[in-house]
Order: C-alpha cells, then structure tokens, then sequence
C-alpha cells in the first residue's frame, strides 16, 4: 500500500485529491445563489416570532440566512423539516468545514424545540381553540334553553 502512496506523495498529490477528482463539483451542480438567498425573507420574520426569543437562532440568521429561510418555508411539515435536520448535521459531499460551534448549538436547540411540538395534525391556534370551546358552550346552551 505504502508503495502505492509514496510516489503520490512525492509528487505532492495526495490520496485525498485523488478522491476530490472523482468527487462531482458541487459548485457547479448548485444552483446559484439569488438575492433572496443573501437576505431574510418575511415569511422567515414571521416564523422567528413562533420560536420563542432565547431559541432565535441568531448566527443561523446572520450567516446563513438561505438556510434559515428554509427553516420558515419547512417548519410546519414535519416529515420535511426532520430531513433537513438530517440533511444539515451529515456530510454527504465529503469535506465539508460545516458550522460553527454557535450555529451548530442553534441548530440542536431548534432540533429538540421542533421534537417537542405536537405531530399529529397542526395544532390549533388559541384563538381557533377558544372559538370552538365558545362555540360547544353556546350549543349546550342553546340545547338546553
């Protein structure tokens, strides 16, 4: 084995660069990036007022707002938005730097909040849950009046 290697190493490349050559080139495979890619979109705001302050996952924002924009567009499809946890903490391409220490806390304090919401169905707003307790008190009301 070491046969193999050393003439590589002489001529400095490295086993690792062999693999990169037949790796694909994601940068080119990756779409480029737009505007809306570089920014926070409303619907991301909006989002980050349904988590609550002391899990705003701030780094994530500042650094990353194209992912953090996916987090908004995703969040309340369960089954996508656990695929793009996994998505996010695997390396799929090889030789990825992946995130900071901060980003990747957000990102598992955003992971455990999101286990803990309700999965079956959407759970009700208040205001729609008030409405239909409103609504079966005046029905009792009216059935026995």
């Amino acid at each position: 084995m070491f046969d193999r290697l050393l003439p590589r190493l002489r001529h400095g490349g490295a086993p690792a660069a062999d693999a990169a050559a037949s790796a694909p080139d994601w940068s080119r495979l990756r779409a480029p990036p737009s505007d809306q890619d570089r920014v926070l979109l409303s619907h991301t705001h909006l989002w980050l007022r349904s988590v609550p302050t002391s899990l705003h996952p701030k780094h994530l924002c500042r650094y990353y707002p194209r992912i953090a924009n996916r987090f908004a567009q995703l969040w309340d499809d369960h089954a996508r938005i656990d695929s793009l946890f996994e998505e996010l903490s695997t390396d799929k391409r090889g030789r990825r730097k992946g995130f900071s220490d901060r980003v990747a806390m957000e990102l598992r304090r955003l992971e455990r909040f999101h286990s803990r919401r309700p999965r079956h169905g959407r759970a009700l707003a208040l205001s729609e849950r008030l409405r239909s307790w409103t609504r079966g008190v005046d029905g009792a009301d009216g059935a026995a009046g």
